[in-house]
């Protein structure tokens, strides 16, 4: 007797852990704090868990943050501005970015080398990799140029994200060894990859369009000589609100990150543009400029 009710009691036991375990699970299914990978319903659009529970606490509303947006310019890639709602922000992100350049991204001379119609079937984001699956009318069409360019959009969009540090193309829910016809690396790919149509000099952040106080934190990425990184904030009339220059953790022949705070005198409210751009070493000219447009408060 005293045999049966020992097992009746493990197995009570094992009964109660187990509905333990499972009311600790979200109802959605999203394994919140696992580092899994979340699907929906449909299982054809993922997003990371990770970005979802990041982003969630830094914005617990759900109200509309900025992100960066990838377009190109003067056959460059170049960064723009569209606002998402989280936490899927890495998903809005991508979306914004097939929709095409609008507004002041137009104004600026922005395209897409991304193909209309093309559709994001899925995005996971794990271990430092950002799987992303499109439809089949991204590879259609352009040469190799073309293609390069819209792959670096992409990977640049997805590469903003702390959580991203290389990406893999799929294409209509397939693992493809390249891009079209081109060769174009499609697996384990990052910014390095796509140096020859990446701008010299590129601001990351402020983004385009956004408004800026009197305090501007400038950030971006840059191949330049000795690394550095000039810069000039012009007010309304031409007038000189910030000069100088900040020094990149790597140049000449080799990409590195930059980051400098600038302090900008005597502005009025209104439209500014951020200039950033490296000495040209024969002339003292400026080469390999990029502009910035921003609403000065």
């Amino acid at each position: 007797m005293s045999t049966v009710i020992g097992r009746g009691a493990a197995l009570l036991v094992a009964m109660v852990l187990a509905l333990g375990l499972a009311a600790c699970g979200d109802d959605d299914g999203t394994g919140e704090g696992d580092g899994t990978t979340s699907t929906t319903a449909d299982t054809t659009s993922t997003t990371s868990t990770t970005e979802a529970a990041e982003q969630e606490a830094e914005d617990p509303e759900g109200e509309a943050v900025p992100v960066g947006v990838y377009f190109v310019r003067d056959e460059k890639v170049a960064a723009a501005r569209a606002d998402v709602v989280p936490p899927a922000t890495a998903r809005g992100a991508i979306e914004a970015l097939l929709g095409g350049p609008a507004g002041v991204q137009g104004a600026e001379g922005m395209t897409s080398e991304i193909p209309d119609g093309t559709e994001l079937l899925g995005l996971s984001i794990e271990d430092g990799t950002a799987v992303v699956d499109l439809s089949g009318e991204f590879t259609s069409g352009g040469g190799s140029l073309s293609m390069q360019l819209r792959a670096a959009q992409v990977v640049f969009t997805l590469a903003q994200f702390d959580t991203v540090d290389e990406v893999t193309f799929h294409i209509d829910g397939e693992e493809v060894d390249a891009l079209g016809g081109e060769g174009v690396p499609a697996a384990g790919v990052d910014r390095t990859d796509f140096g020859g149509v990446t701008p010299l000099v590129l601001v990351t952040s402020p983004l385009p369009g956004e408004e800026v106080g009197s305090r501007l934190v400038v950030e971006g990425i840059s191949n330049t000589f000795e690394a550095n990184v000039l810069y000039e904030v012009v007010g309304a009339g031409g007038t000189t609100l910030a000069e100088g220059f900040t020094t990149a953790s790597a140049g000449t022949g080799t990409w590195g990150d930059f980051r400098v705070e600038v302090e900008l005198e005597g502005g009025e409210p209104g439209p500014v543009t951020l200039v950033a751009y490296q000495e040209n070493m024969e002339d003292g000219g400026r080469q390999d400029v990029y502009e910035v447009p921003l609403q000065l408060r």
